[in-house]
């Protein structure tokens, strides 16, 4: 089956394509179709599709031990996962029983393919989520403070209307109909930056987006934003209308609309400002926490040297006609020769496979005199065959014990190097060189192998930690092998060398296949993407979230000092020092701040507990809660002090003759 991408591109959209012959990796193979266009199948990347059992070794479709393959099922309808899960631990413990040897305690992992496919995906978004919803509260609070204080100013206005008969029902459509309109015009705008910045932003994003997710500002977008918009909008609408509830209307037209700012509007406004401070501060943490995890997982410890390395794989072709069996067309040997002539090269390493770039297979294996095992804990290792230089060129440290002699490639039995792990289950405390382990079970007819080495741990299949514990066993690579992958260590950028390897491959054999070409700086980068695409984004909101509360605190504090004009008049007019009037102003908006900080930390103490268990390199004791609050107390200080400047710079008779 051809994905309609490759059927286009390759065979020219040839509508007769269906019972073509192809060849892949010399294998013959027959078009039987097209997928539809956008069909790239569960791992996003797919091209083409062939039969399971053509991609299978017999010796693992006929080995019940074996688990090293997914299974999709779809549900009949109104089946639910839970009922599906019930149904197959019911077979796995028919097939416990029927199989002790393979089967004992096993059971069954029933997951949504949804939670397979977007599983992290999901995870982030869900930060990013809660990130601009922390963010939205502060846009609200805001909105709500200044539609508060131009209700006061019109208050004498509303007074006079509730007199000619306008009810308090009246005066809430009023005011939410006034705030709709400025959300619904917001959310109109940011649609449009949106849909502007939508193709930008998954561009420049160090995260994979799968293409199902075709990120795009559709009709749900919009129903969404408007929906939001109108929340907001009747949110910020009632709170100006929430304090304007006059019990006395001829006291309020009485009311010059300056100076008489009454305490329940103080208090709500101060209310908001501390909710705008607190949730600044939750983000501020939050983002100092991902700065945190990701300057971790940059100094993390993967087992081998990833700088100045060139990663590539090779797909040789089949041996020609009438060669001897095992073969090889190009011997590995001479591969290597080629490429560490070079100039520029300073070591090549040549296996099956390389860590993060490569798919080792996994096989079981047993300690000579181990104790006894059942199926669930059955001693499972990651098996790489790889040349004696691998080590070496890829920097992972020999604990014990050596490598492989060139003599050793071909010696049957092999020898095998272990990973630490290996020895710390099977000897520990003990010298594990010179003892035997095999694949297989104690009494299969595999051979037994010496250990001749230890080496370091190796993070091989993901990053910050492999997906299993499964350790790694290497043997000598085998020339018979047709897929290789080369960790090329150079002296010059990596990037540099990419033409000459080429040159050099090709010139063995021109129909050599290269793929999977790039520095492995890169594949290490590209593991960590999602953490750096996260703090990348969290650190924009917590960026914009600093930005609007501290013009939420000016705000509040300038309208107080223009509410407070004639008494800070008469105070420097009967001997008050200006900087008696900065204190005020600004302690005024401090004690709000240092409030808001309080509890704004509290918050972020739970929320550093819970992303430290989430988070690589992140721990309670963790220096960012405090940095923020360092932060935001100088950002809050000076909003603050601008508008107490202005008010302690107030011309006396001016500020009188104003009232």
């Amino acid at each position: 089956m051809l994905s309609d991408g490759l059927w286009r591109r390759r065979f020219g959209a040839d509508a007769q394509v269906v019972g073509r012959p192809v060849t892949l990796n010399g294998q013959p193979f027959t078009v039987v179709g097209v997928m539809p266009p956008g069909f790239s199948g569960v791992t996003d990347t797919a091209q083409l599709w062939i039969p399971f059992a053509q991609y299978a070794p017999p010796e693992r479709m006929n080995d019940r031990g074996s688990r090293g393959f997914m299974v999709l099922g779809r549900l009949a309808p109104h089946v639910s996962i839970r009922a599906a899960r019930s149904e197959l631990e019911t077979i796995a413990a028919r097939l416990e029983r029927a199989y002790p040897r393979t089967n004992e305690a096993r059971r069954v992992e029933v997951t949504p393919l949804a939670d397979e496919l977007f599983g992290d995906t999901r995870r982030a978004m869900a930060v990013l989520m809660a990130a601009i919803a922390l963010v939205l509260v502060i846009a609200c609070a805001n909105v709500a403070n200044l539609l508060i204080a131009r209700s006061e100013a019109r208050r004498p206005e509303i007074a006079l209307r509730m007199a000619l008969g306008a009810g308090r029902g009246r005066l809430l459509q009023q005011m939410v109909t006034e705030s709709c309109v400025l959300t619904l015009s917001g959310a109109a705008a940011g649609l449009l930056l949106a849909d502007w910045m939508t193709a930008a932003l998954v561009t420049q994003s160090p995260v994979s987006v799968p293409t199902v997710l075709a990120p795009r500002v559709d009709g749900r977008v919009v129903g969404f934003a408007t929906a939001i918009s109108l929340v907001c909008g009747l949110a910020v609408g009632i709170a100006p209308w929430w304090h304007i509830r006059i019990a006395n209307v001829a006291a309020r037209l009485r009311e010059s609309s300056r100076g008489s700012d009454g305490p329940r509007a103080r208090r709500l406004r101060d209310g908001l400002v501390i909710a705008e401070v607190a949730t600044a501060i939750v983000l501020l943490v939050g983002a100092g926490l991902m700065i945190q995890s990701v300057r971790t997982l940059a100094a993390i410890d993967t087992g081998f040297d990833p700088a100045s390395v060139l990663t590539v794989h090779v797909s040789l072709p089949r041996p020609p006609a009438g060669a001897p069996a095992g073969q090889p067309a190009i011997p590995g040997r001479l591969l290597l020769d080629r490429i560490s002539a070079l100039p520029g090269i300073v070591a090549v390493a040549l296996g099956n496979d390389i860590p993060l770039a490569g798919n080792a297979g996994a096989g079981f294996y047993v300690a000579e005199g181990q104790a006894a095992f059942t199926a669930q804990d059955r001693p499972r290792a990651y098996v790489h065959r790889v040349r004696p230089e691998f080590f070496e060129a890829l920097r992972i440290p020999v604990l014990r014990g050596r490598t492989f002699a060139e003599a050793e490639l071909t010696a049957s039995p092999p020898p095998v190097v272990i990973s630490q792990r290996v020895a710390d289950r099977f000897w520990p405390g003990q010298d594990p060189i010179g003892r035997r382990l095999k694949f297989g079970a104690a009494d299969s007819a595999e051979p037994w192998l010496s250990v001749v080495g230890v080496v370091g741990e190796v993070k091989y299949r993901r990053l910050p930690e492999n997906p299993t514990t499964d350790p790694d066993i290497y043997l000598p690579f085998a020339d018979r092998n047709s897929q290789i992958a080369l960790a090329i260590r150079t002296s010059v950028p990596p990037e540099s060398a990419v033409g000459a390897v080429r040159a050099a491959i090709r010139g063995l054999n021109p129909s050599i296949a290269i793929y999977g070409v790039g520095a492995m700086d890169d594949i290490v980068r590209q593991q960590t993407a999602p953490w750096r695409f996260m703090t990348w984004m969290i650190g924009i909101f917590a960026g914009l979230a600093l930005g609007l509360c501290a013009l939420g605190i000016y705000g509040v504090i300038s309208y107080v000092v223009t509410q407070r004009t004639r008494e800070f008049g008469i105070r420097l007019a009967i001997g008050a020092q200006p900087r008696d009037v900065l204190r005020v102003v600004v302690g005024g908006g401090v004690r709000l701040m240092v409030t808001g900080m309080i509890v704004g930390g509290l918050a972020a103490v739970g929320l550093t507990r819970v992303v430290a268990s989430y988070l690589p390199g992140v721990s309670l004791v963790d220096l960012a809660p405090a940095l923020a609050l360092v932060l935001f107390g100088f950002v809050g200080c000076a909003a603050c002090v601008v508008p107490g400047l202005r008010a302690a710079r107030l011309d006396p008779v001016q500020a009188l003759h104003q009232e």
